[in-house]
């Protein structure tokens, strides 16, 4: 079953031509307007692990966070004299953006993740930003050495001030060290978004904990509770409804372990996929990094892509042919959608957006080509679909990336309906990135969902638009999304379904809510708006 509910047969998929593929097609292009935003100086220096897109000010211009690892010798962070603190950024909503340094968003750690979420269902998101600790500080005196032991965070949003409420909300013990990626979700229905973090295996005993949110900013470990084994370590993740029970399950790269919610209110490892999942490092440093997940061939299926982190990425595409006896049957169909080359540098973080607006989604890696200070980002263009597999086409010879970028969040930064990107800079002597998608217009259709009963970012709600007239008809489905935030690899993303329409004036949209709270529906839906849906 389709995780819309309709017949998984779409006529139109399986014929053996390109069916989808714009006729005239256009490059991607980005320019870099870094300086012109004014966050050269502000994240000159920094050895950026970790960055984050979210409204905290509530004016409705995506705000940025960008955190780093603040433990190593002066001489690493050059252009700076030494250790850049984590920087919050404060979109102006002229295209520039305000240095907000007094914050304790402004520390000095090993920032390996971060995410805005609403906690607290009261409109205005908190950050919780992932620090890798270790166990002991350094030698290196401060601010090295602090940062080197400093613990997760979790910052309160007061009407877009942050306080520290990490001791006291039981979701930064100082037994999580070495945490990656963080993921806020609702994995009980209760209407409150709990909080998964996922801890390496760089550490003794590496473990992923969920934290369940029992309200007013207070978290349980509910990890063992939830059917979740204690030896998960991993670095990115990816949460969807795959089993169509109205929970969310999760995917947990490096261990390549897939978790499927079950009736009881736990988790099961879907052990029957581990062979599809299995992984045969090159070498020690060859690891499965980031995943999303996402309607690559617009079935009304989440397929699976997972990037690497190594220096021959053979990065992953999974494409899910539906249910058997409730397990997702992914499929690995790297070759046959052109992902079938070996990238020669790192490929952290992964997403798939639908950047040029066709219609149809791409998938982008965040590693790239630095030529003369001119960086171009890997994008994988979706070419259409062939005997029902999306085709990809790299927007250069992926022989010749030379470059890559821990995090990269995307998000419409200027509200022109095009996807942005925030590339976060780990090497010294190169610099984070903001890079303004300047490809032809488009039209294209943004979804936010507020809840009620469900959490108020809408975090788990599905949806699917489909051609004006004909909502529900599986022919007619133009695109399907689970919102959510915080996927690939130490990024964290706003809670919108965003989807190019190529020159469709109009769509049906469809939203069912999480955990089984109701179905939305929508005829006629105008182009080119951001569309706020509420319960």
């Amino acid at each position: 079953m389709r995780a819309f509910g309709l017949s998984p047969v779409v006529p139109a998929l399986l014929i053996g031509v390109v069916v989808g593929a714009d006729p005239k097609p256009a490059a991607i292009a980005f320019e870099d307007v870094t300086a012109k935003a004014g966050l050269k100086g502000p994240l000159a220096g920094l050895m950026g692990h970790g960055g984050a897109w979210g409204d905290f000010d509530g004016d409705g211009n995506p705000d940025l966070f960008a955190g780093g690892f603040c433990d190593r010798p002066n001489a690493e962070y050059v252009p700076a004299a030494g250790p850049v603190a984590a920087v919050l950024l404060r979109n102006r909503g002229d295209g520039t953006f305000e240095h907000i340094k007094d914050t304790p968003a402004a520390h000095f750690g090993r920032t390996s993740g971060a995410v805005f979420a609403d906690l607290d269902n009261d409109g205005k998101p908190e950050l919780y930003v992932a620090n890798n600790a270790k166990a002991k500080a350094g030698k290196l005196g401060e601010p090295q050495s602090g940062a080197g032991t400093k613990k997760s965070l979790l910052l309160k949003n007061f009407n877009g001030k942050f306080e520290d409420v990490s001791r006291e909300c039981g979701a930064c013990p100082d037994a999580l060290l070495t945490a990656r990626n963080v993921m806020p979700f609702d994995y009980d229905s209760d209407g409150l978004l709990d909080l998964l973090v996922i801890e390496d295996k760089f550490t003794a005993k590496p473990r992923t904990a969920l934290f369940r949110n029992e309200g007013t900013l207070k978290f349980r470990d509910a990890t063992k509770a939830a059917g979740l084994p204690e030896n998960v370590f991993g670095l990115g993740a990816a949460v969807a409804d795959l089993n169509d029970d109205g929970r969310p399950d999760l995917f947990v790269p490096h261990s390549n372990r897939l978790f499927l919610s079950t009736n009881d209110g736990t988790f099961r490892e879907a052990v029957e996929l581990n062979p599809v999942f299995a992984w045969k490092p090159l070498h020690g440093e060859d690891w499965p990094c980031g995943a999303h997940f996402a309607d690559l061939n617009r079935d009304g299926r989440l397929d699976l892509v997972l990037s690497i982190h190594c220096t021959k990425a053979r990065n992953r595409v999974f494409i899910n042919d539906g249910l058997k006896a409730g397990i997702p049957q992914l499929r690995d169909v790297t070759d046959a959608v052109g992902l079938g080359d070996a990238v020669p540098v790192r490929c952290p973080h992964v997403e798939v957006q639908d950047f040029d607006n066709d219609g149809a989604p791409d998938i982008y890696m965040s590693a790239a080509v630095l030529t003369d200070g001119k960086v171009t980002p890997l994008v994988y263009r979706n070419a259409g679909v062939k005997d029902g597999l999306p085709q990809f086409v790299p927007n250069f010879d992926v022989k010749t990336a030379n470059a890559y970028y821990p995090a990269g969040p995307s998000a419409d930064y200027d509200g022109d309906g095009r996807l942005d990107l925030f590339l976060v800079n780990w090497f010294a002597n190169n610099h984070s990135r903001l890079l303004r998608n300047v490809s032809p217009e488009r039209k294209w259709l943004d979804v936010r969902v507020t809840g009620k009963t469900t959490n108020r970012d809408g975090i788990g709600s599905k949806v699917s638009i489909f051609a004006a007239g004909k909502l529900g008809k599986p022919e007619a489905l133009l695109g399907y999304q689970e919102i959510a935030t915080g996927y690939g690899y130490a990024s964290g993303q706003l809670p919108v379904s965003h989807f190019g329409l190529g020159d469709t004036a109009s769509v049906d949209l469809r939203v069912v809510l999480p955990g089984g709270n109701g179905t939305i529906e929508k005829l006629g839906v105008k182009a080119n708006q951001v569309l706020r849906v509420s319960e």
